[in-house]
């Protein structure tokens, strides 16, 4: 019997294609690849949190809102998630809100009409979105141009510096109060910027283009007696 030396060619090994995976014989684990870095435990893997509730993160809301009678309720809601010791105050642009069913059964703390600058309550209409000079500028003053006593801004504000736990929702007979509630709130939010130096953030603005524009005239004021000169200029130019 020949034995195969050195340098007998190796022959080539045969592999059966046919044979099962089941006698496949696996290979030796490779210690550089399979084992963790050493003083470095395994990864667990996180196991899903099941059956518990998600916390709830109230909505941030400014202390000056705005609304109609239809979006009152979830707005008062919205501000009573967010502040569960706060009271809320409306501040109604028309006297024919006092006997609507959302304001009466709105569960607010307080409610005020809000007058004109001749000192005549609000009167307006579900489809209004237009304001006469005194109804306008009643948002920023009453009285005589020269006197400048205090309008619709400053009754906002007076609720607001009587407690800071005060919010005041303006509610206009719309039905979200997309323009004239908004435009409101926003005078309110900008005298009171200017007298805290701190501008409130988030304040939703008038849907109508025109509004806007009044709101854009005004920030050039840098007091509020600019402010209500820009607002008359305004108003006048239309």
């Amino acid at each position: 019997m020949r034995t195969r030396q050195m340098s007998d060619p190796v022959p080539p090994r045969r592999i059966d294609v046919n044979r099962p995976s089941s006698e496949a014989v696996p290979n030796d684990p490779d210690s550089d690849f399979d084992d963790p870095p050493e003083g470095l435990p395994p990864k667990k893997r996180a196991k899903k949190k099941t059956g518990e509730p998600r916390k709830h993160v109230p909505k941030n809301t400014a202390i000056i809102g705005a609304c109609g009678w239809k979006n009152l309720d979830r707005t008062i809601l919205e501000v009573r998630d967010a502040h569960p010791n706060g009271f809320i105050v409306l501040c109604l642009l028309s006297e024919s809100l006092e006997h609507h069913t959302a304001v009466q059964t709105s569960g607010c703390d307080n409610q005020f009409v809000a007058t004109t600058r001749d000192s005549r309550p609000f009167r307006l209409h579900p489809d209004e979105d237009e304001l006469d000079e005194d109804e306008f500028m009643g948002l920023f003053a009453s009285g005589p141009y020269d006197r400048a006593d205090p309008g619709v801004c400053d009754a906002i504000i007076a609720w607001l510096k009587a407690d800071e736990r005060y919010t005041v929702l303006v509610v206009d007979p719309s039905e979200r109060g997309m323009n004239v509630a908004r435009l409101a709130a926003s005078v309110a939010a900008m005298k009171l910027g200017l007298e805290t130096k701190a501008p409130l953030a988030g304040m939703p603005k008038p849907t109508d283009a025109k509004w806007q524009a009044a709101l854009k005239r005004c920030k050039r004021g840098r007091s509020w007696a600019e402010v209500r000169e820009h607002a008359r200029d305004w108003f006048v130019s239309l």
